[in-house]
């Protein structure tokens, strides 16, 4: 094999500057070795420009068709491509990297020899560790001029909302982003992770109102996240109650309205109704922390920062991590404000009913609809923090590119915002942004029913992987340490299916994990 010392010989030092192929990188890609090497013997062998066939081979859908195929068509050779493609098949000579190509119609398949591909990487993974496969240059505003620094990356994925089960849609976020973010990194960016928490509006007046009937505080201290749900899903019974007559007075009062009848009486009556109802005491409650009411902030506060710090030793036994934990509460009223002075000027907004409103379709954008900015008591929506935080953060971070890893529910959200974004003046913002989009996870529950946090899903998966491991109890007892195995292979299993099929296509969760070892 006398190609194999030179291909182990390779080191950092090879660089572009001695391959006369454009974008061919053998000392950051192994593959490019082959794919120089094919081009080289197959156009000294045809006569063919080496260039040109280095620029048409292709990576290939799935292995068996080979490691790189060439099109033959793309060669653009007048000559029958099925014919020219078993000459070029034929005339291929001898390699120590790659075996004889394969003619399948009019595609030439090479397959590697798997020796030389496997020194090469495994010694320069040894050698380099973690810097392997790395490309710093990539990530510069500027490749010629280092100086200028590396592009800026906002990763915001995972966004959970506290006091709410961290469901698939969230784990789905978490897996993506969190690979989105690595691979940006090691292409050379400067990434930010930013974990945006649905952690602010009503429910959170909801969420105090009901602590103060149905909290514990030995309880909250255990287990924050767990204990919040069950708090919310309480207090939401006892607003269930509360709605049922407010619903059949509501009834009453549209009938007889139909019927031009008086309805003064039972207004009354439903004012009073509505007036104690949880609802009504939770949006008091709202209102009174969008007031800066102290006492009612720091109950809120201590919510929010438990929640995290368990959220945080959850994120860990992913290996995921978060520069920022960012939330709808940390967007400021003056950014909220600057907002909507800037869409009333450039009539991007306007009033109804009380409203305010973004009609999309008199922007050239139909498909959009319409969306409400601030609703009729003056309180700002979801897509009202969301236009705040992006403005936000291209004054705290002068980003190059903003990834938003959201599930594809809220493809409509983000479209709205992004045109939001531009038609406020900011068409380069709304430019630099993305977003990521994924299907939808179906059949990831606990053993203990449909509610799906983040650990008991994590604790379901390690507990069936060990299950699997004692099925071979030669082996299980060989295991130094079976509980922490078995924990990290279910994770892993977990990761290794959401990555298996497309990101925008919905998958079903197997909980039977042996089917992937």
């Amino acid at each position: 094999m006398t190609d194999l010392p030179a291909v182990e010989g390779l080191t950092l030092h090879s660089t572009n500057e001695s391959s006369k192929f454009p974008n061919c990188y053998p000392s950051l890609n192994p593959v490019d070795i082959y794919r120089e090497h094919i081009a080289e013997k197959l156009g000294a062998a045809t006569g063919i420009d080496a260039e040109k066939i280095y620029a048409r081979l292709q990576w290939t859908n799935t292995l068996d068709k080979g490691d790189l195929v060439l099109p033959v068509p793309s060669l653009q050779i007048k000559k029958n491509p099925a014919e020219l493609c078993k000459e070029l098949a034929e005339k291929f000579p001898e390699s120590d990297l790659v075996q004889p190509p394969t003619s399948f119609g009019v595609h030439l398949q090479f397959f590697f020899k798997p020796q030389g591909l496997t020194s090469t990487v495994i010694s320069r993974i040894l050698k380099e560790k973690e810097v392997y496969g790395t490309n710093g240059n990539q990530g510069l505003r500027d490749p010629s001029d280092p100086a200028k620094g590396k592009k800026k990356m906002i990763v915001e994925f995972s966004s959970p909302n506290i006091a709410k089960p961290f469901h698939a849609g969230h784990l789905r976020s978490t897996i993506i982003g969190g690979f989105l973010a690595n691979l940006y990194t090691v292409m050379g960016w400067d990434v930010i992770k930013m974990n945006y928490l649905g952690d602010w509006g009503k429910q959170y007046g909801l969420l105090a109102n009901g602590y103060k009937h149905f909290g514990d505080e030995q309880k909250l201290l255990q287990d924050p996240i767990n204990h919040l749900f069950d708090v919310y899903v309480k207090i939401n019974n006892v607003v269930a109650e509360h709605d049922a007559p407010i619903k059949e007075l509501k009834e009453q009062i549209k009938a007889k309205k139909e019927k031009n009848e008086d309805v003064a009486a039972l207004e009354q009556e439903l004012a009073k109704l509505v007036e104690v109802s949880e609802d009504e005491k939770a949006r008091r409650y709202f209102k009174s922390m969008e007031d800066g009411d102290e006492e009612a902030l720091a109950l809120w506060r201590r919510f929010r920062d438990l929640s995290i710090q368990k959220y945080k030793q959850t994120y860990a036994r992913l290996n995921i991590d978060f520069d920022v934990y960012s939330g709808e509460s940390q967007i400021k009223n003056e950014s909220m404000a600057a907002a909507y002075k800037t869409m009333e000027e450039k009539n991007v907004s306007e009033k109804s009913d009380g409203a305010v409103i973004v009609d999309f379709t008199k922007h050239g954008a139909k498909k959009l609809g319409k969306a409400i900015i601030v609703r009729k008591d003056g309180t700002p929506l979801y897509l009202t923090r969301d236009i705040g935080a992006i403005t936000e953060r291209d004054e705290a971070y002068h980003f190059d590119k903003m990834i938003y890893v959201v599930a594809a529910q809220q493809d409509l959200h983000l479209a709205q915002l992004f045109k939001v974004t531009e038609l406020m003046g900011h068409k380069d913002l709304a430019n630099r942004c993305q977003h990521v989009n994924f299907g939808m996870v179906r059949g990831m529950s606990t053993r203990k029913g449909t509610v799906k946090f983040l650990d008991d899903i994590l604790r379901d998966v390690g507990d069936k992987m060990h299950e699997v491991m004692k099925k071979n109890q030669e082996k299980y007892e060989q295991v130094e340490n079976p509980e922490q195995t078995a924990d990290i292979l279910g994770i892993t299993s977990v990761m290794v299916q959401d990555m298996t099929g497309k990101r925008y296509v919905s998958f079903l969760f197997c909980m039977d994990l042996s089917r992937l070892y």
